[in-house]
């Protein structure tokens, strides 16, 4: 019980509202590559790159709505085929999340298994929506010509489908993880640190941060070392001037006698 309480409000703390800001500009950006695809009928989706953005800087559900959200608004402005879909943005919204919350993110070769498997899942639950929801073709994009090509040579609709979505997603979701993971490191890591999911090198920032108090510290020793000079030197200069009259007194003296 305790768990299931925590798991929840992991969830809700990664809805912020710095994160809801951020998730209509990251299905503006999946909807102007998906549009962009669907009208020039290429071989590829490119609606996942807000997405796997927002999953680095505010967590996998965050991400996994932003997916949602995405197949809804491309299957009323682009092509109603896009909706059932929306099961394939979802996982790897929560794939990608969890995947950079594990620190995955910060080398390359934790991107590429990243790409790997966004690339994996999105080929398993778009070939079932593929051939269970549309028969094995969709006619979205240039993929339904090599599906196609394949049934024929191959005979076998499920072998083709999951074929010919292997080969697109390797391409496309390639693609979309490095746009995103150029993107990702391009953004300060002042402004990375703001959210939830931070995919900067930690221990960079935690540098910084111990550089800073470093240099505070270094400033108040500064100061402290200036002040006890100073509280030195007028000690210095009064017990000197106190000398100086204590002579003075003592010559008048031998002088009066």
């Amino acid at each position: 019980m305790m768990k299931s309480k925590s798991f929840l409000r992991g969830i809700a703390a990664q809805f912020s509202t710095k994160s809801l800001v951020l998730i209509p500009i990251a299905v503006g950006i999946n909807l102007i590559g998906g549009t962009l695809s669907s009208t020039l009928k290429l071989p590829l989706f490119l609606d996942m790159i807000g997405t796997t953005v927002i999953a680095c800087l505010s967590g996998p559900w965050v991400a996994a709505l932003c997916g949602l959200l995405t197949n809804v608004f491309l299957s009323l402005v682009a092509n109603p085929v896009y909706l059932p879909y929306a099961l394939s943005s979802v996982l790897c919204g929560l794939v990608v999340g969890y995947m950079v919350k594990a620190g995955l993110f910060k080398k390359i070769w934790g991107v590429i298994l990243v790409w790997l498997a966004c690339a994996l899942v999105n080929t398993i639950t778009a070939s079932l929506v593929t051939v269970f929801v549309y028969g094995g073709a969709t006619g979205v994009n240039g993929t339904s010509v090599l599906t196609a090509a394949l049934v024929v040579a191959m005979k076998n609709i499920v072998i083709s489908v999951v074929s010919s979505s292997m080969l697109e997603n390797l391409v496309d979701k390639g693609i979309t993880v490095f746009i995103a993971y150029v993107i990702v490191r391009r953004i300060p890591k002042r402004f990375l640190s703001q959210y939830a999911l931070d995919d900067t090198d930690d221990d960079e920032l935690d540098d910084i941060d111990e550089d800073d108090d470093s240099d505070e510290d270094s400033s108040e020793m500064s100061v402290k070392l200036s002040e006890t000079a100073t509280d030195h030197a007028e000690d210095t200069a009064s017990e000197s001037v106190d000398g100086h009259d204590a002579t003075s007194t003592g010559s008048s003296n031998q002088g009066e006698r």
